[in-house]
């Protein structure tokens, strides 16, 4: 929504979207959960080691150089958070 409320007013995107405008404003003002915070830092970290490692690695390279790092993840939670931080960069703005 953050990337269109500058060509479209905040009702019309929460009507198409099937959201009241108290639901979105009340989502906006909720701090980041734990997991949401665990997963950002999971993220920068797996951007480091994307660029370390010449931008090669897969997610299955990338989740073995992060436990050889000592640094706790599952395979597929690495898997998921590699796509996102490869894709869109180590922050997805959702709050603002």
């Amino acid at each position: 929504m953050e990337e269109y409320r500058q060509q479209y007013p905040i009702n019309v995107l929460c009507e198409t979207l099937g959201v009241s405008l108290s639901g979105y404003y009340a989502w906006r003002k909720r701090p980041l959960s734990k997991h949401r915070r665990a997963d950002e830092v999971l993220s920068e970290q797996i951007q480091h080691v994307y660029q370390a490692c010449r931008q090669v690695y897969g997610s299955p390279r990338i989740h073995a150089e992060l436990q050889a790092q000592g640094i706790p993840n599952g395979a597929a939670r690495s898997a998921s958070n590699s796509r996102i931080a490869l894709s869109f960069g180590s922050r997805v703005a959702i709050h603002q």
